[in-house]
C-alpha cells in the first residue's frame, strides 16, 4: 500500500508581521526512502528560514498516512487557509492511548523513531487510521505555544493538562510550579516567594506525583526531618524542561502514587533538536524586601548530533542566587485560659468558639494549666483564647541554585535509539531567622498583692467583641508592689534583690543555619521497534541527600544582675494581633543591651544539625503490541520494579569547656554575659506588611557563633538514635492497557497491579523530668534561687549571675532509648477507564473512573517518638512558667498508617471553536480512603519499647476514614486575529468531613488536610512578531489544615499578580522582563473557621523584578 497524500493547510490568524501556526502536508517515507528536495519536508524547511527565529518544539499529529505539523511561518508567507477545526475533527477521531507516552518516552523515544517505521509495518494495521505518537517541530511565540496546547489535550485519551517549553523558559519564571499554577485546577505552595510543592485538585502535595521523563525523583530537603515523597520544585530549573504533562485521570501505563494526579517533567533530547543548537540566558532578579539588590542568573544549553542523527550530545547548566527576606506575624501555641479545666475536667468553662459554641473536640484543646490571669490592677480574667508566644521575624535567606544535565543519544539503527541521562540539583540556603517575642512566662493566677517571685503580671488584656480570645497585652515594669517589692506583701517576709521580679521582654532570639540539598539521577533507557511490536527497557537510580550542616539558636532578654540589683534595659512591652499585628517596647531598648544591661538565655541556647538520605534504583520495561484488529489501536503492558532506602536523623551538638565534659552554661561564670558583638548596632526594619513595631534588636549570629567556638572549641556530636528514622521500601507492579479507537469514539482501559513491601527503623526517647532549679524550700510553690553575684551556687558550683541555678543535667533529665521496627506489606489492583467521543460541531465527551493507591508519605511514617515523664517535682518547679501537669506527653509517627485509596471519575465536555481555542467543563468526584490527619489525643495507650504507656496528651498522625473531594474546573482560552489572547480557569472544591482513627479507635473528624475550596487563573496577553506582554492573575481559595489545639488550621484566601513582557531585538536576541506578585500580596492562616483574630501566620515576601537577555544559535 502506498502511502496517502492529503493536503490540509491552515493557519491561525494573527495581526500583521506576527506569528502564524501552520499546517503543512507531510509525505511519510521509510527508513530507507530518500528525502525529495521538492517535497513536503522541504517546504518546512524553506518556511523555517523565513521565521523570525526557530524554536524547539510543536505537535505532530498523525492519522494512518496522513501527517499534520504544526510549524510558524511568517504572516507573509502564502498558505492555504482551509479550515483546521476539519482536519481536527479528523484527528481527534483517530488517535489512540499511544498519544499518551508522557510516561514511557522519558527522553528517548522520538519523532524520527516514528518516521523511520516502515510503511509495511503501518499496513499491518489494515485500518485508515493509525495513530501515533505526538511529535513536535519548531514552532515560535506564545500563541502558537497555547494552541500547541490545547490540541495535544484535545488528542490525549487522559483529562491532561500540558504546557510547552515556551511557554515556561521563554519568561524568566522562578521555577516550573509557578508555570504550572496557570492550568486548571493546580495550586502551589510557596517558600520565600518560590513554588515550592504542587497540589491537584484542592488535594495536599503528597497526593501528587512527581517525575521526570517518567520515573520518580529522589527528593531532598534542606531542612532537617525532610523525608518527603513530594518533589521540591525549588531543585528544578525551568531551563532543561522541554514540556510539562499534568495527567488527571489515571491509566494504567501510569505508575501509582498520583491520587490528585501525576506531573511529568521532559526533558530535551539531542536528536529531537537541531545538530549545534542551543541558547544562553543571562539576568538578574531584585526583590523589593532586599533593597531591589540585582542577583545574578545564567543558564546555558547546547545540542548537537551527527549528520546521519546516530549520535546525539545535549549540556545543559544552570547558577541562580537569590536573596530572600520574609517578614512574619505569628501568634503561637494557643492555649484555652480558664479556672479549673484540663483536658480531662474542661466541664467548669469549657472552651467556646466567636459565637458561644463549645468546640466540637474539646478533650484535644490545649488548656493552660494556671488557668486564668489577674492583671496588676487587680482584675481577673477566665474562659478566653490566647497566644503563648507572639514573635514577629525577619528571615533573610541567600539562596543558592546549581543545575546540570548531560544527555547522550546512540542510534544504531533505525529501529533502536540508547538514550543516557544525567542530572544534578543542587539547593543551598544561609539563613538568618531573627526573632522579636513576647512569651508569656509565668503569668499569675492568684491576687497581684500575693504574686511571688519574677513572676510579671500583666497591666491587662484586650478582648475581640465576644470577650473570648485575647488580642493584646501590656507589661510595664511595676514599681514596689506585689513582685517588684523587696518584702513579701502577705508574709512580710524580706525578699533578696535577685529575687524581685524583672521585665524580660522583648525576647531576642532567632537562628542561624547553614542549609543544602541535592538531587542527583542517572538513567539508560532503550527504544525498539520490530514489526507489529515495539517497546523499552529503562534502568536507573536516583540519589539525594540534603539538610543543616549548622542550626545555631540562641535568646537574650534585656535585663542583667549587676550590683546586687536587677537592672532593666527595657520598661514596656505591648502586643496587639486585631488588624496589623504590632509591638511596643521602650524606644532605648536596643542601645541599653548593647552597653550591657542584656543576658544571654543560656536555656534557648544550642546548635544541632541533620541529614536526610533517599536513594531508589529502578528498572522497567514496556511493550506495545499493534494486533490486526480494526478497533484495537494497541495493546500496551509492562513491569516495574523499584527499591527505595530512606532515612533521617537530626544530631544535637554542645560546646564544653575546655579539658572537661561539663557543658560550658554550667562551668563559665560568664557564660551568659550578653557582649556588644553578640547584636547588630542597628535596628532592624520596624514598618513591614506584616507587622510594625517601634524598634527591632537582633543577633549577630555569626559573630556569636564564632565567638563560641573560639572559646569553647568545636562542637561535639551528641549520639542520640531516638533521632533516627529509617525505611526500606520495595514496589512492584505490573500493568496492561488497551487502546482502542473505532469511529467516533476512543480511548484506553487497563488494570495495573501493585505489590509494596515496607520496613521502618524509628527511634523513641523517653525523658523523665525532674526537678530543675534548686530552691530554697523544696516542694509544691517552693521558690526558685537565684544566682548570686559571685557566680557561685548553693552547692558550690559555678552559675550565671541572675540566672537560676540549675541542677546539673543528669540528674533532672533522665534519657532513655529504644528503636522500634514495622513491616508492612499490601497488594492492589487498580482499574482504569477512559473514554473520548467526538460529538458533531466540535465537541468533545470524556468520562474517566479510576482507582488509585499512594503509600504513606515517608514523614507521617518516621517521624521520630518522644515520650516525656513528667513527675510533680518537675510541674512544682516550673508550674508558674505553664508546665503540663504531671503525667505522660509524647508525639511520633504511626508506622501503622494504611496506604492511600480513592475511587474517582471525571465527566468532561469541551468546545474548541476555532484552533487554539477551547471552551471546557469537567465535573470531578474523588472519594479518597486513609488520608492523613495531624492529630492530638488524650489518654491513648502507646507502645514504648514493649511496655504499653497511658499517654496524658500524645501527638501523632491519624487516618481519615474516607472522605470526598468533588468538584468543576471551568476552562476556556481564545486567541484574537488582533494578537490578543485570553486563557482563564476557575477549579471549586468541595470536601467532606470524616472519622480520623487512630488504629481502631475514633478520635475526632476532619475534612481532607491540604485541601482548597478554589483555585482560579486568568492571563491576557499580546503579541506581535517582536514584543510580547502578558498580565496574570492566581486565585486560590481556603487551604485546611490540620488540627491546632482542638481546632481545624486555615491557609487563607490567595491572589497573586504577575506581569511578564520581552522584545525581539534580533533573529537570536531576545529581551525579558517580569515583576511577580505585582500587588504585594501576603499569605494568612488562621486557627478555626470562626474568626479571622485567632491568627496563626501573616507572612510577606516582597515583590521580585526579573530581567534578562536571550540568545539562541544554531541549527540546522
Amino acid at each position: 500500500m502506498q502511502p496517502r497524500h492529503v493536503p490540509v493547510h491552515a493557519r491561525i490568524p494573527v495581526p500583521a508581521g506576527g506569528d502564524a501556526i501552520c499546517v503543512h502536508p507531510i509525505h511519510r517515507r521509510t527508513a530507507a526512502e530518500p528525502m525529495s528536495p521538492g517535497g513536503s519536508v522541504m517546504k518546512v524547511r524553506r518556511y523555517a528560514k523565513r521565521t523570525l527565529h526557530l524554536a524547539v518544539l510543536a505537535a505532530m499529529v498523525s492519522t494512518g498516512s496522513l501527517t499534520m505539523a504544526i510549524g510558524v511561518a511568517h504572516a507573509g508567507t502564502p498558505v492555504d487557509s482551509s479550515q483546521v477545526a476539519a482536519a481536527g475533527q479528523q484527528q481527534s477521531a483517530a488517535v489512540s492511548g499511544q498519544q499518551d507516552t508522557a510516561q514511557t518516552s522519558s527522553g528517548g523515544t522520538s519523532t524520527r523513531d516514528a518516521s523511520r517505521q516502515s510503511d509495511k509495518q503501518k499496513d499491518n494495521k489494515k485500518k485508515q487510521s493509525q495513530p501515533t505518537t505526538l511529535g513536535t517541530i519548531n514552532v515560535v511565540g506564545l500563541r502558537a505555544s497555547v494552541a500547541n496546547a490545547v490540541q495535544q489535550e484535545r488528542m490525549s485519551n487522559n483529562i491532561v493538562g500540558i504546557i510547552n517549553a515556551e511557554s515556561i523558559s521563554q519568561f524568566p519564571a522562578t521555577d516550573v510550579a509557578d508555570a504550572l499554577s496557570r492550568l486548571p485546577g493546580v495550586i502551589i505552595t510557596r517558600n520565600g516567594g518560590e513554588g515550592k510543592n504542587v497540589s491537584i485538585r484542592g488535594l495536599p502535595p503528597g497526593l501528587s506525583l512527581t517525575e521526570l521523563n517518567g520515573n520518580f525523583i529522589a527528593n531532598a530537603q534542606a531542612e532537617a526531618g525532610g523525608l518527603t515523597r513530594s518533589f521540591n520544585y525549588l531543585l528544578m530549573p525551568t531551563d532543561f524542561i522541554g514540556s510539562v504533562t499534568v495527567y488527571k485521570s489515571e491509566q494504567a501505563k501510569l505508575d501509582a502514587g498520583g491520587i490528585g494526579g501525576t506531573v511529568i517533567l521532559h526533558t530535551r533530547t539531542p536528536l529531537d533538536m537541531p545538530a549545534n543548537k542551543g541558547f544562553v540566558q543571562v539576568g538578574g532578579n531584585a526583590i523589593s524586601t532586599m533593597g531591589n539588590k540585582i542577583e545574578p542568573q545564567i543558564s546555558a544549553l547546547y545540542s548537537w548530533h551527527d549528520k546521519s542523527d546516530r549520535f546525539g550530545v545535549l549540556v545543559g547548566v544552570g547558577y541562580k542566587k537569590r536573596d530572600v527576606r520574609d517578614y512574619l506575624s505569628s501568634a503561637t501555641s494557643w492555649h484555652w485560659w480558664a479556672n479549673g479545666t484540663s483536658a480531662s475536667n474542661y466541664a467548669a468553662q469549657p472552651p467556646v468558639l466567636v459565637g458561644g459554641q463549645v468546640v466540637s473536640d474539646p478533650q484535644n484543646v490545649n488548656y493552660w494549666p494556671n488557668g486564668g490571669v489577674t492583671d496588676q490592677a487587680g482584675h481577673s480574667y477566665s474562659g478566653y483564647w490566647m497566644p503563648q508566644q507572639v514573635p514577629f521575624d525577619q528571615r533573610t535567606e541567600r539562596r543558592r541554585h546549581e543545575s546540570s544535565q548531560v544527555t547522550l543519544q546512540f542510534r544504531p539503527t533505525p529501529n533502536f535509539t540508547l538514550t543516557g541521562n544525567y542530572f544534578r540539583f543542587a539547593f543551598n540556603n544561609d539563613n538568618v531567622n531573627n526573632t522579636l517575642e513576647i512569651p508569656e512566662w509565668g503569668l499569675p493566677t492568684g491576687p497581684y498583692s500575693q504574686q511571688q517571685g519574677w513572676q510579671l503580671a500583666p497591666n491587662g488584656l484586650t478582648f475581640d467583641p465576644s470577650h473570648t480570645i485575647v488580642t493584646g497585652a501590656k507589661y510595664i515594669q511595676p514599681n514596689g508592689t506585689g513582685c517588684a517589692a523587696l518584702t513579701n506583701p502577705v508574709t512580710g517576709e524580706a525578699r533578696q534583690p535577685i529575687d524581685v521580679c524583672s521585665q524580660q521582654y522583648p525576647w531576642v532570639t532567632g537562628n542561624y543555619d547553614i542549609q543544602s540539598a541535592k538531587s542527583q539521577s542517572a538513567n539508560i533507557k532503550g527504544d525498539w521497534s520490530a514489526g507489529i511490536i515495539s517497546g523499552s527497557f529503562n534502568i536507573g537510580r536516583t540519589w539525594s541527600n540534603g539538610g543543616p550542616s549548622v542550626s545555631f539558636g540562641a535568646a537574650a532578654k534585656p535585663r542583667v544582675f549587676k550590683d546586687g540589683h536587677w537592672m532593666n534595659g527595657n520598661q514596656l512591652a505591648m502586643w496587639n494581633i486585631a488588624g496589623k499585628p504590632t509591638m511596643t517596647v521602650s524606644p532605648n531598648v536596643l542601645q541599653n543591651m548593647l552597653n550591657g544591661i542584656g543576658q544571654i538565655d543560656l536555656g534557648s541556647t544550642g546548635a544541632g544539625t541533620g541529614l536526610t538520605k533517599m536513594a531508589q534504583n529502578y528498572a522497567q520495561a514496556d511493550f506495545s503490541l499493534m494486533p490486526d484488529v480494526n478497533w484495537i489501536s494497541s495493546i500496551d503492558f509492562g513491569i516495574k520494579y523499584t527499591n527505595t532506602h530512606g532515612s533521617q536523623t537530626s544530631i544535637d551538638q554542645r560546646w564544653y569547656c575546655p579539658g572537661t565534659t561539663n557543658e560550658y552554661q554550667q562551668c563559665d561564670p560568664q557564660a551568659g554575659v550578653l557582649l556588644s558583638q553578640f547584636l547588630l548596632p542597628y535596628s532592624l526594619t520596624t514598618n513591614t506588611k506584616a507587622f510594625t513595631t517601634n524598634v527591632y534588636p537582633a543577633f549577630n549570629f555569626s559573630n556569636y557563633y564564632a565567638f563560641l567556638n573560639h572559646r569553647y572549641g568545636p562542637l561535639q556530636n551528641i549520639n542520640q538514635p531516638q533521632n533516627f528514622g529509617g525505611i526500606k521500601e520495595q514496589d512492584g507492579a505490573a500493568y496492561v492497557q488497551l487502546n482502542y479507537a473505532t469511529g467516533p469514539l476512543r480511548g484506553n482501559i487497563g488494570v495495573r497491579w501493585m505489590r509494596v513491601l515496607q520496613s521502618t527503623t524509628i527511634g523513641t526517647q523517653v525523658e523523665t523530668l525532674n526537678q530543675e532549679y534548686y530552691q530554697k524550700t523544696p516542694g509544691p510553690g517552693g521558690e526558685i534561687l537565684f544566682c548570686p553575684s559571685n557566680g557561685i551556687n548553693v552547692v558550690g558550683a559555678p552559675c550565671n549571675p541572675g540566672d537560676f541555678q540549675y541542677r546539673p543535667t543528669n540528674e533532672w533529665d533522665v534519657k532513655s532509648v529504644s528503636l522500634t521496627h514495622n513491616y508492612r506489606a499490601y497488594n492492589k489492583l487498580l482499574p482504569s477507564v477512559n473514554i473520548v467521543y467526538m460529538l458533531p460541531h466540535n465537541l468533545q465527551l470524556r468520562g474517566a473512573w479510576s482507582e488509585a493507591m499512594s503509600p504513606p508519605g515517608y514523614g507521617d511514617l518516621l517521624q521520630t517518638g518522644s515520650v516525656t515523664h513528667v513527675t510533680p517535682a518537675y510541674y512544682y518547679d516550673r508550674a508558674q512558667f505553664g508546665a503540663q501537669l504531671p503525667g505522660y506527653y509524647g508525639s511520633g509517627g504511626n508506622p501503622g498508617l494504611k496506604e492511600f485509596t480513592a475511587k474517582q471519575y471525571d465527566v468532561a465536555l469541551a468546545w474548541y471553536p476555532k484552533p487554539g481555542a477551547v471552551l471546557s467543563i469537567d465535573y470531578f468526584n474523588k472519594k479518597v480512603k486513609n488520608f492523613v490527619v495531624p492529630v492530638t489525643l488524650s489518654n491513648l495507650v502507646v507502645d514504648v519499647g514493649g511496655q504499653p504507656i497511658t499517654m496524658t496528651q500524645f501527638s501523632t498522625i491519624g487516618n481519615g476514614e474516607s472522605g470526598t473531594s468533588k468538584g468543576v474546573e471551568l476552562a476556556g482560552q481564545y486567541l484574537f486575529d488582533n494578537g490578543l489572547g485570553v486563557l482563564a480557569n476557575y477549579t471549586t472544591n468541595q470536601t467532606s468531613s470524616t472519622n480520623v482513627t487512630v488504629g481502631n479507635t475514633v478520635v475526632g473528624k476532619s475534612k481532607l488536610v491540604g485541601s482548597a475550596k478554589y483555585a482560579a487563573n486568568l492571563s491576557v496577553f499580546y503579541q506581535n512578531s517582536r514584543f510580547l506582554i502578558r498580565l496574570s492573575s492566581n486565585w486560590m481559595g481556603p487551604v485546611i489544615g490540620g488540627l491546632v489545639t482542638g481546632l481545624t488550621e486555615y491557609q487563607q484566601p490567595y491572589k497573586q499578580i504577575d506581569i511578564n513582557a520581552h522584545y525581539k531585538l534580533t533573529k537570536h536576541l531576545m529581551l525579558t522582563a517580569s515583576i511577580l506578585n505585582l500587588t504585594r500580596s501576603m499569605q494568612r492562616s488562621k486557627i478555626g473557621n470562626d474568626t479571622l483574630l485567632r491568627l496563626n501566620s501573616l507572612e510577606y515576601s516582597g515583590r521580585e523584578y526579573l530581567f534578562g537577555a536571550t540568545y539562541s544559535f544554531g541549527g540546522r
